[in-house]
């Protein structure tokens, strides 16, 4: 079982909806019957595929055992019927959790390929290697521009000299409209016109083309990492999208060499971060929180399940806190992870976060898990409100190996599904239900001339300035404000996923 907190979440394959051949007999006659007058035909309606059978039943299982709103959607979870459902996918998001009419759970997910959302969660699906804003162009109805927020390290995007700020005119020589948008991230070949702002701050004519080949590379999630001399005190930074699994055994590193340069205080950027493991959350969080705290295995997280899991736990004596830690081990068939970070603990005594509405899940739950421990001032935009935490269940997992339950047809299907809502050591989770309020106010302005890591960099100069930096100017030449949004792709923002609870097979 594996507990989400997706980077952008993998592209969810949508299995094709079936629907029912109706088939048409004529009855014999009955005596009664006029002669010369029609027979109404009697429609035989077919029952779902034996696939789409075990999906509904799967579903129904899943979601009436270990789903956090489980008492809430009870009597809806009989629209999963499997003699009568024939589209579970579409049925599983109408009926997760709603209250007073809105929608409360966007991300329970059932797909047909849970394989994909692990692959894009992990930062190993095919892409380029960058993320994006989107931007209506208004003399130009239902056409968009895109502006690049960052690259990954080695990836085709920064192989083809893209950088943060370009601006991007087109797609394959066309246009950007809703039907070819998300071709700069899902097609295997691209050619892109990037365009720059005029004199005059407005959107400029296409000037060059990149064109680019999708890899399965790695996406290293540690976009940049540095020290500043703020005033006399060393203030370190780390601009972080995404808690892989991988990258669990790169930031210790990270976390050694700002060790080794005495920072006092962090700058974390999560700005781009839509969540990802809990597993690499608490480890991360055992490096920045006090080392006395981490030496103590002080909780870090609590839980709250549904009464079925809680009555389960407590008979398994099951502890659903998380501890800080200064080991941190995690197995699975593609992972052997074994990180002590008990020399990667810098002794931070203040934390600046940067976030916007693209920190969601993970990102939440490291500041709250941090805010009893540490003075934290966030900086940006008010956080998404993910306050909850999910599993990606396969069939088998959720089943066992002895169930009587016949899912033979639908192996690589799986759901990624809503278990807990996480809190602080004390219960409290700022980030619910609309997310994290800033202390300091700032935009994500990629135009504004500078890099991730530059010290004028719109967000990190309010962040340094937070911290005690003075610059010489008042303000910084910034480029020019345009209305845009992080453009949403494979994976969904606010990805939280948990991995190490205990099976539960008894209603099985």
């Amino acid at each position: 079982m594996k507990f989400l907190n997706l980077r952008h979440i993998a592209l969810i394959a949508l299995f094709p909806l079936l629907f029912s051949c109706v088939e048409k007999v004529n009855p014999e006659p009955s005596p009664n019957d006029q002669p010369g007058k029609e027979t109404p035909e009697t429609p035989v309606v077919s029952k779902p595929s034996a696939e789409i059978q075990q999906a509904d039943q799967f579903a129904q299982n899943l979601l009436g055992t270990y789903y956090l709103w489980t008492k809430e959607i009870n009597s809806d979870i009989a629209k999963l019927t499997p003699d009568t459902c024939k589209s579970p996918i579409p049925v599983v998001k109408e009926i997760r959790y709603h209250q007073g009419g809105k929608e409360v759970d966007h991300w329970t997910e059932l797909m047909s390929d849970l394989s994909s959302m692990t692959s894009s969660v992990q930062g190993l699906g095919l892409s380029f290697g960058y993320d994006l804003m989107s931007g209506a162009i208004s003399n130009k109805q239902g056409c968009y521009f895109l502006i690049v927020c960052y690259v990954n390290k080695g990836k085709p995007a920064e192989k083809a000299g893209l950088k943060r700020g370009d601006i991007i005119m087109t797609i394959d020589g066309n246009d950007i409209t809703a039907s070819n948008i998300y071709d700069a991230f899902y097609a295997e070949n691209v050619t892109l016109g990037i365009a720059h702002l005029t004199a005059d701050g407005y959107l400029g004519p296409v000037e060059k083309t990149v064109s680019m080949t999708a890899d399965k590379v790695w996406e290293d999630p540690v976009l940049v990492n540095k020290t500043f001399d703020v005033g006399g005190k060393k203030v370190g930074y780390l601009a972080y999208s995404a808690f892989d699994l991988n990258s669990s055994t790169t930031l210790p590193d990270v976390f050694r060499e700002f060790k080794s340069e005495g920072i006092e205080e962090l700058i974390i950027d999560l700005r781009y971060n839509g969540g990802g493991y809990a597993f690499t959350e608490c480890l991360l969080a055992s490096m920045i929180a006090p080392s006395s705290n981490v030496a103590a295995g002080d909780v870090f997280q609590t839980e709250v399940y549904n009464s079925i899991l809680a009555d389960a736990w407590k008979q398994q004596n099951y502890d659903t806190n998380t501890y800080l830690s200064t080991k941190h081990v995690y197995k699975d068939s593609t992972h052997d992870i074994d990180e002590d970070v008990s020399n990667a603990n810098p002794g931070i005594k203040k934390l600046y976060a940067i976030v916007t509405k693209g920190s969601a899940s993970a990102s939440e739950g490291l500041i709250v898990g941090l805010s009893p421990y540490l003075d934290i001032t966030l900086i940006g935009q008010q956080t998404y409100g993910k306050y909850c935490a999910g599993l990606m269940m396969s069939p088998e997992d959720l089943y066992g190996t002895n169930s009587p339950y016949d899912y033979s047809k639908i192996t690589k299907w799986g759901m990624y599904v809503m278990v807990s809502k996480f809190a602080d050591k004390n219960g409290d989770n700022a980030a619910q239900p609309d997310g994290i309020p800033v202390q300091i106010e700032s935009k994500d302005n990629p135009l504004d001339g500078s890099q991730l890591g530059d010290e004028n960099e719109t967000m990190l100069r309010a962040a340094l300035t937070a911290a005690g930096k003075v610059y010489t100017r008042s303000s910084v030449e910034t480029g020019r404000q345009f209305e845009t949004e992080l453009l949403e792709h494979s994976v969904p923002r606010g990805i939280l996923i948990k991995t190490d609870i205990p099976q539960v097979v008894n209603n099985f």
